[in-house]
């Protein structure tokens, strides 16, 4: 039974000789040569499984936008959970004014509650913005390598073309929660320290957060220039 089902060893089930079994297995397996695909006709046969000369989609290329569309969600989760962290160590409190309090002091008061009021928008309007566009990338790239292993690469093209404006707004929704979170780092310095550190952590903060900004547009736009507006699609 044990040579019937592989006939390639049968060569040595006859033999006796311990240093026999070196060239059988030689002879076995060069008599057997096509049992493998050689490097040179390898392409071939990756050609032909996604559907020869006429497939639909370029695999390599698809697989590669794929993976770029995929490092949206891993950034916006990784935002997330530093927000969602700065979020329950900020203290969120908002203090009222004493009777008989001097102008210095109602002008902190105020300065401090509006702090407070623009970092739980910020932090709010951030995570959400996150999470929209952690699901949102997260299916397309789940849904579209699902096509592709599935052989549809027509369907994969229809599916990117249909989400496509899906896929726009979870961009300005990543981008929206990466200025949220800028922007609630600056208040959370402000409010959880007290004194000149107050001063010395927010704006320091703020200035390098507003040259970021000023540098991430100008890569976007870049892009926006050189890559999608030559290859006419959306992120």
């Amino acid at each position: 039974m044990i040579r019937d089902s592989f006939p390639v060893y049968a060569p040595l089930a006859s033999s006796h000789k311990p240093f026999g079994v070196g060239l059988n297995i030689a002879k076995a397996l060069s008599s057997k040569k096509q049992l493998l695909p050689s490097p040179a006709t390898f392409p071939n046969v990756v050609s032909a499984i996604r559907g020869g000369d006429n497939a639909g989609i370029d695999f390599d290329r698809s697989v590669v936008r794929l993976d770029a569309i995929g490092a949206y969600p891993v950034v916006a989760a990784i935002m997330m959970g530093a927000m969602l962290n700065i979020g329950m160590e900020t203290p969120k409190v908002i203090e009222k004014i004493p009777g008989g309090a001097d102008k210095h002091t109602i002008f902190k008061i105020r300065v401090k509650n509006t702090v407070t009021c623009l970092f739980s928008i910020f932090i709010a309007v951030s995570i959400a913005a996150a999470s929209y566009s952690l699901v949102i990338f997260t299916l397309v790239v789940i849904y579209s390598k699902t096509a592709i292993g599935m052989e549809l690469d027509e369907c994969y093209l229809n599916f990117l073309d249909a989400t496509s404006v899906l896929r726009v707004r979870a961009f300005r929704s990543f981008i929206c929660s990466m200025i949220g979170y800028i922007f609630s780092l600056a208040c959370s310095m402000f409010l959880k320290e007290k004194g000149i550190i107050r001063w010395i952590m927010t704006i320091p903060t703020l200035f390098a957060s507003i040259i970021g900004l000023i540098h991430y547009k100008f890569i976007m736009d870049l892009a926006s220039e050189l890559i999608y507006s030559k290859a006419s699609i959306v992120p």
